[in-house]
């Protein structure tokens, strides 16, 4: 299910947010919606398998697609405060990855189940796709910026202002605009970033929950841990957006060790300890911080190409493989050296957050 979700994204999904800074915003985004809602409503239909599957494989860019034009406009509308904007939206996506049990168990209770949750999925996404269209304040036509040299003039203070950039323009192709996108040094980077942080959210807690059962913890534990991982993320963004906020002073550079450092700190405690209450300890801690990693470092993906959030998201579609692979090498690991092993191995993450701050800066961050 996971591969058919992300098969047809890695083929489409750069290209088409490419093409989007040549459209209306919001046709594009009620357009992605669409697609969308039918993906959903045929998962919820079908009865055959391969059906279903495809269904997903629709589903995949259709939501990221959705996903990035809405997170793109909302950030670039108020380039000096891309971190709160982020800590914002991250907020909102926990507080939707807990409405889908809320949901299910909802419709569980009138005895309805996953297809039902298909069905309202897409009746909520019809809801939006009409709302996109009839908004005429998203009718943004995108400002390039003629910077293509690849090289990061962003300030390492969230929302200083961008200089050296020549007027608007347009590239000539799409393959051109994504070729200026990945040639762009800091993007890349701080996209691979971005990436490396997708390991410390779904791919942790299943990892996470096998090394629980691993030391012994009861199901009353894990679930305390993994309690424990969602209070602290909502804990930690919530910090994020009020400090991004209250303390303009505070440098993303040094948000970004603080909470690498952290995060590496409780991974490291995980890996070796055999308590499920300091387990479920660590599980806190790297909630608290990890789920600041991902709105830092996206907010820097989008200060080094300003002004075009469709590239960077398209050169964030480019890296899906990594979100593909990684669990499958993890589950190598996992097998062959132990649980431990696997939950070490994601050190990779914090290490390459913090070495992104380290070299993808232009000034002093202190």
């Amino acid at each position: 299910m996971i591969v058919a979700f992300h098969s047809l994204a890695f083929f489409v999904e750069a290209p088409l947010l490419a093409w989007s800074e040549r459209v209306r915003a919001r046709w594009f985004s009620a357009g992605s919606l669409a697609v969308l809602v039918a993906s959903a409503w045929m998962a919820a239909a079908v009865p055959r398998g391969w059906v279903f599957f495809l269904a997903l494989a629709v589903y995949g860019p259709a939501s990221g697609c959705s996903l990035a034009v809405a997170e793109g406009l909302l950030v670039e509308s108020r380039p000096a405060e891309r971190v709160r904007t982020m800590a914002r939206l991250a907020l909102a996506a926990n507080a939707g990855d807990l409405a889908v049990p809320a949901l299910l168990a909802v419709l569980a209770w009138f005895g309805l189940g996953w297809r039902a949750a298909f069905a309202a999925s897409g009746a909520m996404a019809t809801i939006l796709a009409f709302a996109h269209a009839c908004e005429r304040g998203l009718d943004v036509v995108p400002t390039f910026a003629a910077d293509d040299d690849g090289e990061d003039r962003s300030d390492d203070q969230d929302g200083g202002e961008d200089h050296g950039r020549d007027p608007a323009h347009e590239p000539p192709t799409i393959a051109g605009a994504l070729r200026m996108a990945l040639s762009t040094r800091a993007l890349l980077g701080w996209s691979f970033a971005c990436a490396l942080t997708g390991l410390l959210d779904e791919v942790f807690v299943a990892f996470g929950a096998v090394h629980m059962q691993a030391i012994g913890a009861s199901i009353t534990e894990r679930s305390v841990a993994l309690a424990a991982w969602v209070v602290g993320g909502f804990l930690g963004l919530t910090a994020l957006e009020r400090v991004s906020h209250r303390t303009p002073a505070v440098r993303v550079r040094t948000l970004l060790f603080g909470a690498s450092a952290l995060t590496a700190a409780a991974i490291g405690a995980l890996a070796i300890t055999h308590s499920p209450r300091l387990a479920a300890g660590a599980f806190l801690v790297l909630g608290f911080a990890a789920s600041t990693l991902h709105p830092l470092s996206k907010a820097r993906a989008y200060a080094s190409l300003p002004n075009r959030p469709a590239l960077v998201n398209a050169v964030a579609s480019a890296l899906l493989p990594f979100d593909m692979a990684a669990p499958i090498v993890l589950a190598v690991i996992a097998s062959r050296m132990g649980s431990a092993a696997a939950i070490a191995a994601l050190l990779i993450a914090p290490a390459g957050v913090a070495l992104a701050a380290l070299r993808l800066s232009t000034r002093d961050a202190e």
